[in-house]
């Protein structure tokens, strides 16, 4: 084997804005795992990118941003989530459970008030007990469990010191920005450090978590519609994320190349940028043949920092035509933006790649195609949330779920629906007549619709 592999196969939610449980089980095979969710408006799609956010803050080391106070069920004090993943090494398979818990800490303050890591082997095509190898509770004495581990480090002060710092991170204020400013504690680089350094049964942390942390950092991607709204709005900022290669990773995923204005990176940087807008042209020939994007008049340019740096700009080409970036359309930025992303997710096996309404910007029947080849091909994975249906033409059921109107089970698979059918026929036909385990859809009138408009109308014209 070459490289490790990291795979998400389950996600369990408590809590989480009007999601108060929901299980997502996701399909595995060698090529082509996709997961899209489809339901109406306010019905708990977004959850499962705003959960994927989450998790890429915890395995990145990153603190969680203070608006996820409010993505804390409005009803309950705390919230939960569990990730399941499977783990393939040079040295075996086995399976890992993730699980953290935020907790409101004030007014308009939470923390990190649970982590567990739980790991089990497989020996033989048997399967272990799942047991665990860190366990954190807010409320408990013990810095973590189990004891035996903690126990190990106990030996050296200067260790102890260090988790201790690292455990205060899951529940730290800022007082001047007056705002919560939490992360893991498990995956903070302070824990991580010391968790390195452990031999014995005490590796396991670190064997475990390491992993985890590299698929945080370097192999998943969460593209959220905020970034999309940016592009609508002709803001001066496209995300693109940059591969780097195994002896050149750094700490983050991508850049933000501006639109309005030149762009200065790090000279040493400067050729995976010119590879990715080369990986970034390839695919967009296929998609849309008569654009191609064009690194505009770069130089030399020492940087602020004092180092060696490359001056730019990026344009698009039509024919001889030489256009801004900025001047094309958010759907054109969009695919830009997204190629990069779509590139890793073909190739990589570890790499997953979430985006929230993929179908925005773009041409349905492009749409369509662009996913039904990923389906067949793709060696990583990809999860998005979409309105447009064709995508329901084009998938395979079993990579469809479909948001519920309970709140205590939001998410089900279709039932009595075969590859074989139309897909999107079968969902709308569900919506009208039910049939599914739970109902999808809250109905609504056209004649209360015409009523309320006329009604709306009418505000204020007599004041």
């Amino acid at each position: 084997m070459t490289g490790n592999v990291v795979r998400l196969v389950a996600m369990e939610i408590k809590n989480i804005k009007n999601v108060k449980y929901g299980k997502i089980d996701i399909a595995q095979r060698k090529r082509g795992s996709i997961l899209g969710i489809y339901g109406q408006n306010g019905s708990g799609k977004t959850v499962v990118v705003d959960c994927m956010v989450l998790l890429k803050c915890l395995f990145s080391g990153k603190r969680i941003p203070a608006h996820f106070f409010y993505y804390i069920n409005s009803q309950s004090d705390n919230a939960c989530v569990k990730y399941c993943f499977e783990i393939r090494t040079d040295a075996g398979e086995s399976y890992a459970e993730y699980e953290v818990e935020l907790s409101k800490n004030g007014e308009h303050s939470f923390c990190v008030s649970g982590e567990k890591l739980s790991v089990r082997n497989y020996e033989e095509n048997k399967k272990k007990k799942l047991t665990p190898v860190f366990d954190y509770r807010k409320e408990e004495k013990e810095i973590f469990r189990p004891l035996k581990y903690q126990n190990y480090f106990e030996k050296n002060m200067e260790s102890m010191v260090a988790l201790g710092i690292a455990r205060q991170i899951t529940e730290d204020y800022n007082e001047e920005k007056q705002r919560p400013d939490v992360g893991s504690f498990l995956f903070s680089r302070k824990a991580q450090d010391i968790f390195a350094k452990a031999k014995g049964d005490a590796e396991k942390i670190f064997g475990v978590s390491s992993l985890l942390q590299s698929f945080g950092i370097y192999d998943l991607a969460v593209v959220e519609n905020a970034h999309y709204a940016l592009l609508a709005l002709n803001l001066d900022t496209i995300p693109v994320n940059i591969d780097w290669t195994n002896s050149e990773k750094k700490r983050i995923g991508g850049i933000m190349l501006r639109l309005t204005d030149v762009n200065v990176v790090a000279k040493e940087d400067f050729p995976y940028v010119a590879n990715t807008i080369e990986q970034i042209n390839i695919v967009m020939k296929s998609l849309i043949p008569e654009i191609k994007l064009e690194i505009y008049n770069s130089f030399d340019k020492l940087m602020e920092n004092g180092k060696d740096g490359i001056q730019f700009e990026v344009i698009t080409m039509r024919g001889e035509a030489k256009i801004p970036l900025l001047y094309e359309s958010a759907g054109i930025k969009k695919l830009i933006s997204i190629c990069s992303n779509l590139v890793a997710c073909y190739n990589r096996e570890s790499y997953c790649f979430v985006v929230d309404e993929f179908d925005s910007g773009i041409y349905e029947y492009l749409l369509g195609e662009c996913l039904g080849v990923m389906q067949e091909k793709a060696k990583g994975q990809l999860i998005f949330t979409s309105h447009n249906l064709r995508p329901l033409e084009v998938l395979e059921n079993e990579f469809l779920i479909y948001t519920t109107v309970n709140p205590e089970n939001r998410y089900i698979k279709s039932a009595y629906i075969k590859n074989t059918q139309n897909t999107r026929l079968s969902y709308l036909r569900s919506i009208k007549l039910g049939g599914q385990k739970e109902k999808l859809y809250d109905e609504t009138n056209i004649y209360e619709m015409e009523f309320a408009l006329r009604r709306a109308g009418r505000v204020g014209l007599h004041d």
